[in-house]
């Protein structure tokens, strides 16, 4: 954090760990704990408000808040000081990031049997993916749906997902067995496996989850077994030809028959535009083998609220093997470190709300402050720009939202 975020200490709810392993409740600034002011004693005449860890003012053993925030003040204050009358932020506040879920739509279409590397496409991303929710089982829950599950373009009836969306710690070892006991076959129903976990987050099981909901998309080539059976497409949007496996005497592939490899690219787009509008974005990852396909990966990363880019590649281009764990990993981490707190109860003054992040206040104008996301109820406090990205790329040991003191407005 940047020095100017200064120190305060006071009662409130800790939310401890974020982007660690997970968060604990503990009140704090206890007067066992106090910290050393720049000038003033322990009976808190005078001085700078102190070290993260306690303030140098109030009476000796008081558990309320130490010395003045900025500047001289008596036994009292918090952000913004004090005249030494009271605890301005005695009240807890209970605060969380929201609760991640994600749902993984993973093609195993005949082609993942190519060879990639010193192996094959299937086994990079079992390996890939395995190690990616090792990493973050623990803090946030994660189901699976292959694509097809038969060799063909089908997927099982109903609106049960191949592996239930669950906490990871149960749910990953779930995936990864079901994984292991996968082999690859069939064409790429896309749409419909989008579409699948669409009606298991709005409508089926998926649909009493609390918290963010997201949908991450991997294949390894472009959407087809489209459901129009009159469907007649050229060469140049037939799958079998544009992944080079179209017999060179064949002119297109995708004739006599054979029209379920026409791409079915707008089917896709609009289950993945009907994901957004349920509030669910749509992470793509794009393997070797769909670079034909660019254009139709930066569309669906644009309607998913992901695009990587205003220039494509758009989505997330995995190019070999070490890319692909770093782009699993940076996804699933960056969800469970969350720079969005959801508050239990509705400030009663918006006015004096403060956010403390390693004991240390966060002013809340400016660009790497924080605001409200009022699209909640009660709204969600969300940290914003370097803030933010310290929090996710760093972590931090503490945040804590706290109710009752002037809120911190400008960096002093």
């Amino acid at each position: 954090m940047t020095g100017k975020i200064r120190a305060i200490c006071a009662r409130s709810l800790f939310l401890t760990s974020l982007g660690l392993l997970g968060w604990a409740l503990a009140s704090g600034c206890s007067g066992s704990t106090r910290g050393t002011g720049t000038s003033g004693d322990a009976s808190g005449s005078g001085g700078e408000g102190g070290i993260a860890s306690g303030g140098s003012g109030g009476t000796a053993g008081d558990s309320s808040l130490g010395g003045g925030f900025f500047g001289a003040g008596s036994g009292g204050g918090g952000p913004g000081g004090g005249d030494g009358g009271g605890d301005c932020g005695g009240q807890q506040v209970d605060a969380a990031p929201r609760e991640v879920h994600l749902v993984i739509v993973l093609d195993r279409s005949e082609s993942m049997t190519k060879g990639w590397e010193a192996s094959d496409r299937w086994t990079m991303v079992k390996g890939a993916l395995g190690t990616a929710l090792d990493a973050i089982q623990g803090r946030m829950s994660v189901g699976l749906q292959l694509f097809p599950t038969d060799d063909h373009c089908g997927l099982d009836p109903g609106t049960d997902l191949s592996v239930a969306v669950a906490p990871g710690a149960t749910s990953v070892p779930a995936i990864k067995a079901r994984l292991e006991a996968t082999a690859p076959g069939g064409a790429t129903p896309t749409a419909d496996a989008l579409e699948r976990a669409l009606r298991y987050l709005t409508e089926g099981a998926g649909s009493a989850l609390e918290g963010d909901r997201y949908v991450l998309l991997a294949t390894d080539g472009g959407p087809n077994c489209n459901q129009d059976p009159a469907m007649t497409c050229p060469a140049s949007t037939c799958t079998t030809n544009m992944d080079g496996d179209c017999p060179a005497v064949v002119e297109n592939c995708c004739s006599g028959g054979a029209a379920d490899a026409c791409m079915d690219d707008a089917r896709t787009v609009q289950q993945v535009s009907d994901l957004r509008a349920a509030g669910i974005k749509t992470f793509i990852v794009g393997i070797p083998g769909t670079t034909a396909y660019a254009d139709v990966l930066d569309e669906l990363a644009a309607e998913g609220g992901t695009a990587t880019s205003e220039s494509s590649p758009r989505y997330f281009e995995v190019v070999d093997a070490a890319s692909l764990g770093e782009t699993l990993t940076s996804i699933t981490r960056d969800l469970v470190r969350s720079c969005e707190l959801a508050l239990e109860t509705e400030p009663p003054d918006r006015a004096k709300v403060n956010v403390i992040i390693d004991g240390e206040v966060l002013p809340k104008a400016g660009d790497d402050g924080w605001d409200y996301d009022d699209s909640t109820t009660p709204p969600t406090v969300v940290i914003k720009g370097a803030t933010c990205e310290h929090v996710k790329s760093a972590g931090v040991e503490s945040v804590r939202v706290e109710f009752g003191c002037p809120t911190v407005e400008e960096p002093r």
